[in-house]
């Protein structure tokens, strides 16, 4: 099965309305009692999943494991690494995927970025950007 997603009006600071390839998620807590809706930015020139300190800790996640930096197009920040869960998709084609993430801990006003490790690798995933869409094929 195929997801179709079109890319998203996002307000970017200093840049104005621009055309991003962003997908609707659910971000769950592991305990699955407490979730937040988001767009987050597919990103293939991101190594790993990243996303702010305050929604780590709306959600409860794991942030017991060392300091380390991550390293991006906007310089490089204190983060942590845990792991998050998120759900994607629409109608009958659903998908709950556990992937690591980086949990930045200075602030940040990008949102959740969805990257390579642990979210690729599910799909084949095609950047129409021509015509402003992403095709998802889950990988058997």
């Amino acid at each position: 099965m195929t997801l179709n997603y079109n890319y998203r009006a996002i307000e970017r600071p200093l840049l104005g309305t621009v055309k991003s390839p962003s997908i609707p998620v659910t971000i769950t807590a592991d305990d699955g009692k407490i979730s937040f809706d988001t767009l987050a930015l597919v990103d293939s020139g991101a190594d790993i999943s990243a996303l702010g300190e305050d929604v780590a800790n709306m959600l409860n996640l794991d942030m017991n494991s060392p300091e380390s930096v991550a390293i991006g197009i906007g310089g490089h920040v204190k983060s942590k690494e845990s792991v998050m869960n998120i759900r994607m998709g629409h109608d009958r084609e659903r998908y709950n995927i556990r992937m690591p993430v980086k949990i930045l801990l200075e602030k940040s006003d990008f949102g959740v970025i969805l990257g390579r490790r642990g979210f690729f690798d599910k799909f084949r995933i095609e950047f129409d950007q021509y015509n402003e869409k992403m095709t998802f094929k889950r990988n058997s």
